[in-house]
């Protein structure tokens, strides 16, 4: 099928038989133009197909009100929901979103200069940023706001839940069910979030007089291997806390099919909010909207009065009633 040219201003300025200035004002709804003329200039404009141009008009305006969100596992069901919210409040402010999924779990060189030749004018990361971001982001100018982790990295804001609480939270539950045999199922605890879900979650334990949780890495292809092997050694765990509440379902399908005793769980992120799904899981939540509204205040105030110094900002958590703990 051959491709249709597009419709330009001009195309629109030559059947209105008025100037592309004059076309481009009443597109931007200017207060200069009369109505009559601004409503024939629409009405044919949209006899035309004529679609607004957005990488022209962020040349001529210096910006692309383009924002990147970048993660790093397509099937992650929190990055979808918080994805979803953060469209939400940066519409309000007149900013499109592009997600983009890269291949490492971090923020890369690569990563960064591809949101850069998107024309994006700032960039949203779920995973954490590598050594050279710094770098790139004082010579490219485009700033980076870290969403759900912390960072040490130099010009990166971030915001984050209190995920020392969470896990302290979660511990304080499966000490008052009475669980002795506890598990963190977690993901590297080379991940920022990861590490302090785990530290808050084993001081709890050992402020309780409980033995520190045996940790049991989350890698995906050998999990169910690596799960029975510990229930062979000491007993299937009476007690998990999980990273996110995706693994927390894959602790309940993996009890349930080995016909094991039944298991307190808890997972994190509280998906349940926005998914209506059985098995309702006890989970660490934080309100998402106030969590994405202030993300989007704080990279747009970076994208739209320039570089100072580096902003973070922690959410309060909270325990999600559910029926596994």
């Amino acid at each position: 099928m051959e491709k249709r040219a597009r419709v330009t201003i001009k195309d629109v300025a030559r059947v209105a038989n008025v100037t592309p200035q004059t076309v481009s004002r009443a597109l931007r709804n200017a207060p200069d133009i009369s109505v009559s003329m601004r409503e024939r200039i629409l009405k044919i404009a949209s006899d035309l197909d004529y679609v607004k141009n957005n990488t022209a008009i962020s040349l001529r305006q210096g910006t692309s009100k383009l924002i990147c969100v970048v993660y790093d596992n397509l099937v992650n069901v929190y990055f979808s929901i918080m994805t979803d919210f953060l469209q939400q409040s940066l519409r309000e402010r007149g900013y499109s979103v592009l997600t983009l999924a890269l291949r490492c779990g971090y923020l890369s060189r690569e990563g960064y200069l591809s949101a850069v030749s998107h024309n994006a004018d700032g960039i949203i990361s779920f995973i954490e940023p590598d050594g050279e971001i710094s770098s790139l982001i004082r010579q490219y100018r485009v700033p980076v706001l870290l969403f759900g982790r912390r960072t040490a990295a130099d010009d990166v804001d971030y915001i984050h839940t209190d995920d020392e609480e969470g896990g302290r939270i979660a511990a304080r539950r499966l000490a008052e069910d009475g669980c002795k045999n506890i598990v963190c199922l977690t993901e590297t605890l080379e991940l920022t979030c990861a590490y302090d879900r785990f530290a808050g979650f084993q001081e709890e334990l050992l402020a309780r007089g409980l033995p520190a949780p045996c940790v049991l890495d989350a890698y995906p292809d050998t999990l169910e291997e690596r799960f029975l092997a510990l229930c062979g050694k000491g007993g299937a765990p009476d007690g998990i806390f999980c990273f996110n509440d995706m693994l927390a379902f894959e602790m309940l399908y993996l009890y349930e099919k080995h016909g094991l005793p039944p298991a307190k769980i808890i997972g994190y992120d509280d998906v349940q909010e926005q998914l209506h799904i059985p098995h309702r899981l006890t989970s660490i939540g934080t309100n998402k909207a106030e969590l994405a509204e202030a993300a989007a205040q704080m990279l747009l105030s970076r994208v739209e009065n320039g570089f100072t110094p580096p902003k973070s900002e922690k959410k309060k958590v909270f325990l999600v009633e559910g029926t596994t703990a």
